[in-house]
């Protein structure tokens, strides 16, 4: 699973623990990569930060997600 965290300045730094957290209580592999990158940013799609893609899903953006939403989310990608 591959896990993008889409930063540019406010909530990144909460949004990077909530999802090295969610990976650890959910259990799953994951390879967490976070880009602080504009270009890459709009390349994505992303228009609000923090943003968090899973397996090039978006899932929440423009706010730190709690964390039982996040182990939800990978707990769903990783079943399906």
């Amino acid at each position: 699973m591959i896990i993008k965290v889409f930063v540019t300045c406010c909530g990144g730094d909460k949004a990077v623990a909530v999802v090295d957290e969610a990976v650890k209580q959910a259990g799953v592999d994951a390879q967490v990569e976070v880009v602080k990158d504009l270009a890459e940013l709009a390349k994505a799609g992303v228009m609000s930060t923090p943003a968090i893609k899973v397996n090039d899903r978006l899932v929440v953006a423009g706010r730190v997600p709690k964390l039982q939403d996040m182990v939800g989310w990978l707990t769903t990608a990783a079943a399906g």
